[in-house]
C-alpha cells in the first residue's frame, strides 16, 4: 500500500514539474511573426488573383464593346504569363452567347431590342486577340499550356471565367426579358389597332 502511494506521489510531482516547465517556457515570437507573414502573404496573393481576374474580364468586355482595340493588350498586360493567361481566358469564353432573336431597330410604334455587346465576343475579335498575343510572346513559350503557368495565374483564370460566364447568364436573361416585353407591346398595339379599326368600320356602316 505504501509503495502504491509512493508511486502516485512521484507521478504527481513529475506532472507538476512538467506544468511548471510549460508555463515558464518563453513564447517563440519569431514563429508567431512568421505565421503572421504567411497569413498576410496569402491574403495578398488572393487579392492579386481577384484583381487580375477582374482586369481580364474588364479588358475583354472593353474589346467586345469596341472601347479599346486588341492592339492595346501589351499596354495592359506586362509579363508573358499575364498576356498568355488572358489568351487562355479569351479562348475559354463562348462566342456570341447572346444571339439576336428580335429586331434591334424600332419601327413606327414598335420598339427594337438591341443585342448586348459586352459579352458577345466575335470570332474576328478572338482571331485578332490571338494574333496580338502571338506577336508579343517569345517563340520558346508559344506552345505553353495553362497548366504551365503559375498557380496565381491559374486561379485568376478560373475566377475570371466564372465571373464572365455569370455575367453572360445575367445579360442573356435580361435580354430575353426585354424581348418578351417588346413582343407583348406588339400584341397590345396590334390589338388596339384592330379594335380601333372595328369600331371605325362599325361607325361607318351605321352612317
Amino acid at each position: 500500500m505504501l509503495t502504491v502511494q509512493h508511486r502516485l506521489q512521484s507521478l504527481w510531482g513529475c506532472r507538476l514539474a512538467e506544468n511548471e516547465e510549460i508555463e515558464d517556457s518563453p513564447i517563440d515570437e519569431g514563429s508567431n511573426e512568421h505565421a503572421d507573414q504567411m497569413v498576410r502573404s496569402e491574403i495578398d496573393q488572393q487579392k492579386f488573383e481577384s484583381d487580375f481576374a477582374i482586369k481580364m474580364v474588364d479588358t475583354l468586355v472593353a474589346i467586345n464593346e469596341q472601347q479599346i482595340s486588341s492592339y492595346e493588350l501589351p499596354n495592359r498586360f506586362f509579363t508573358t504569363d499575364e498576356i498568355n493567361c488572358f489568351g487562355f481566358f479569351s479562348n475559354s469564353v463562348p462566342i456570341n452567347p447572346v444571339p439576336a432573336v428580335y429586331p434591334e431597330d424600332g419601327f413606327l410604334l414598335f420598339r427594337g431590342v438591341p443585342v448586348p455587346k459586352s459579352v458577345n465576343l466575335t470570332s474576328a475579335s478572338l482571331e485578332e486577340i490571338e494574333h496580338i498575343i502571338r506577336s508579343n510572346v517569345p517563340d520558346d513559350v508559344q506552345g505553353q499550356q495553362l497548366s504551365d503557368l503559375g498557380s496565381d495565374m491559374i486561379n485568376a483564370y478560373q475566377i475570371a471565367t466564372q465571373i464572365y460566364n455569370d455575367r453572360v447568364e445575367k445579360i442573356r436573361t435580361s435580354y430575353l426579358a426585354n424581348v418578351k416585353n417588346a413582343k407583348s407591346q406588339v400584341i397590345e398595339i396590334s390589338a388596339a389597332i384592330v379594335c380601333g379599326s372595328v369600331i371605325i368600320l362599325t361607325l361607318v356602316s351605321l352612317l
